[in-house]
């Protein structure tokens, strides 16, 4: 079923038919939820979430910021291993909700940073870890209709793992 969505939604994207339902959402809720739905699929990680105390309130696609951050969320775990922590952070900084999320797994390379957000692409070596390369280009497309801007954040050394975070304008 995922995957004949994100068919479907990769197919609205490039005709243009791409539609936002707009309404006030709460950042810190919607990631809590997502968090909590996809703790059963991964119940050899630790999922943490490091959240304000107060909502963060935004004119958002409240489904589809469910579906950008469960790509994520998603990718970060099937690429770490077993045992390791999966971060989720949101803090506002400056007018600005910055999202980000973390995996202990294995960092990506410079080289492949360019292919990342491409429709159909899965960086190599992928081994069992399926998929149909489209979360991260639907996720950065939902993310910059909301007028933000998906990021990979550069690492220092191998082994740190690969963050992967957004800001949000808050009006």
């Amino acid at each position: 079923m995922r995957l004949v969505n994100d068919l479907l939604d990769a197919s609205r994207l490039s005709s243009g038919q791409f539609t936002l339902v707009r309404e006030m959402c709460d950042i810190v809720e919607l990631a809590k939820e997502v968090v909590e739905q996809l703790r059963p699929v991964a119940p050899h990680h630790t999922l943490v979430i490091e959240v304000p105390d107060t909502p963060i309130i935004g004119d958002w696609d409240n489904g589809r910021f469910q579906q950008a951050l469960g790509n994520l969320l998603d990718n970060a775990i099937k690429y770490s291993d077993e045992g390791t922590t999966v971060t989720v952070r949101i803090l506002v900084i400056q007018g600005v909700a910055q999202i980000s999320v973390h995996n202990q797994g294995t960092s990506i390379h410079s080289a492949d940073i360019g292919q990342l957000f491409r429709p159909y692409v899965r960086l190599q070596p992928t081994g069992s870890h399926q998929g149909s390369g489209l979360g991260l280009y639907i996720t950065k497309c939902i993310v910059e209709a909301h007028g933000g801007r998906l990021r990979l954040e550069p690492h220092t050394g191998e082994g740190q793992g690969t963050t992967f975070s957004f800001d949000l304008p808050l009006q």
